[in-house]
């Protein structure tokens, strides 16, 4: 027969491995619940398109005005004057503003090994905290392709999709992805009222 004092210990060693294993369950639930970082909506992403091979750079932006819900799903107007333009990049965007939201070329420098990566991280992980997409170039197949940074993953690194005609691409291991480049440049945004 159990003394009171017998059944108290037992019953608080039962009562301290509940909450140690509803601790871990809570922790687990949470990091599985993370929330986005920005306004993602993967069915405006699914409904975009690239219309062109080579018009990756005003297909991204585009997508950034859908996500942030400045233009309908329908609106191609930047793509469509764009169509197969091979010398283009960032600075074609930037400091322009279109339907309130003004464009911003960032880290347009050499990629080498003195390129400030850290510092980009710090750019792209502030955008995001802050509820903004970024716009990055990547190396592709054929050369750059240009995607969207919406989140990270729960190791911190960065999650993007981009479209490739009708096909929605998802990257992950974005920062390795730049790490191996020596760097990139990105669009950041600011929104006008």
């Amino acid at each position: 027969m159990r003394t009171p004092t017998v059944n108290l210990i037992l019953i608080c060693m039962f009562c301290s491995l509940l909450s140690v294993i509803n601790a871990q369950e809570t922790k687990s639930a949470t990091q599985q619940k993370k929330t986005c970082l920005t306004k993602f909506n993967a069915q405006i992403v699914d409904d975009h398109k690239q219309i062109y091979d080579m018009s990756c750079i005003p297909m991204s932006i585009e997508m950034v005005l859908k996500l942030l819900d400045r233009v309908p799903g329908s609106y191609y107007d930047l793509q469509n004057p764009w169509k197969n333009k091979m010398d283009g990049n960032f600075s074609n965007f930037d400091s322009k503003t279109i339907e309130g939201v003004t464009f911003h070329k960032q880290y347009g420098l050499a990629r080498n090994d003195k390129f400030p990566l850290t510092k980009l991280f710090e750019t792209i992980d502030h955008e995001l905290k802050a509820g903004r997409f970024v716009i990055v170039s990547l190396v592709s197949s054929s050369g750059w392709h240009m995607w969207v940074i919406y989140d990270e993953d729960a190791d911190g690194d960065f999650l993007a999709v981009s479209k490739a005609g009708s096909e929605t691409l998802k990257a992950v291991h974005v920062k390795k992805t730049i790490k191996d480049m020596k760097g990139t440049d990105i669009m950041t945004y600011e929104l006008k009222p």
